[in-house]
């Protein structure tokens, strides 16, 4: 069976809320959801996660990987960036191959 671990404990921004003239005061009631930050991993274990990176910073060549907030991200056990995260903090949850059981029933929305 296998299992894949699945980033979990991201920060979150937003919403904004406008306030002023000529802006409607619904929106200090109504607020959209938060967003996911992004998070960048250096080739030396560095991660930095922030709301937006510029493309200059995406591209530079000691860029090892770029996780767009509010994506899925996913990656196995004892990889390079499994690794830095977790010594960056961040938390992990199993996510299983779909229609691959083990013999005990482990509940995959826990």
């Amino acid at each position: 069976m296998t299992v894949q671990k699945q980033l979990t404990g991201r920060a979150t921004y937003g919403p904004r809320v406008e306030y002023g003239p000529g802006v409607s005061p619904l929106w200090q009631f109504i607020l959209m959801p938060p967003a996911q930050e992004s998070i960048l991993i250096y080739d030396d274990g560095t991660v930095v996660e922030r709301q937006t990176f510029e493309n200059d910073e995406i591209k530079d060549p000691s860029v090892h990987t770029y996780i767009l907030g509010g994506t899925d991200y996913r990656t196995d056990e004892g990889s390079f960036e499994y690794n830095a995260l977790t010594a960056a903090g961040f938390t992990w949850r199993d996510v299983y191959t779909d229609n691959v059981y083990e013999d005990d029933y482990d509940s995959p929305y826990n």
